[in-house]
């Protein structure tokens, strides 16, 4: 557990610095995005929910966890079938959608670029490596045939609006 509080606690705090040199750039600037654009962030966000909702729910049921954030069995049906991993696209999507919400152009382009770099980065660093250590030639072989982070929006959609 120890491992994946020290990782939040990065995540959230790569998160906040962003938010606040966005803010404060809007603050100076004052680029403000339409308000079409920032309703198109509360859609994303909604998505976003629901994507993280959905893979969380998949893991407890199917992933016989050991603890909160860490699985010790590869789940590769549902949403696991559209992306490797669908939590961190969510998280990626929700952090975007919330930039665009904000309404700053800054806290958006900020927001969008950290999120996006820190999810790729830790994936190709850490998860990726984890799974196939954990996982072996299972893991190796579902590789082969999911992406890693871009879903197919239509199998994506069609694996949040169904029950698990």
């Amino acid at each position: 557990m120890e491992k994946v509080k020290k990782r939040l606690f990065l995540w959230l705090f790569v998160m906040l610095i962003s938010l606040l040199l966005g803010y404060s750039l809007d603050s100076l600037y004052g680029f403000i995005l339409p308000l079409w654009v920032r309703v198109l962030g509360l859609f994303g966000m909604v998505v976003a929910a629901l994507t993280l909702r959905t893979s969380g729910r998949m893991l407890k049921k199917f992933g016989q966890p050991e603890e909160w954030g860490w699985t010790t069995k590869l789940v590769t049906h549902g949403i696991y079938s559209c992306v490797r991993h669908p939590h961190h696209f969510g998280i990626g999507l929700f952090v975007t959608s919330l930039g665009l919400l904000l309404g700053g152009l800054f806290t958006f382009l900020l927001l969008t670029f950290t999120i996006w770099v820190s999810v790729i980065l830790f994936l190709i660093k850490v998860e990726e490596p984890e799974a196939l250590e954990k996982f072996g030639e299972e893991y190796e072989e579902y590789r082969r045939k999911v992406p890693m982070l871009i879903p197919n929006p239509i199998c994506l959609l069609r694996e949040i609006l169904k029950p698990v």
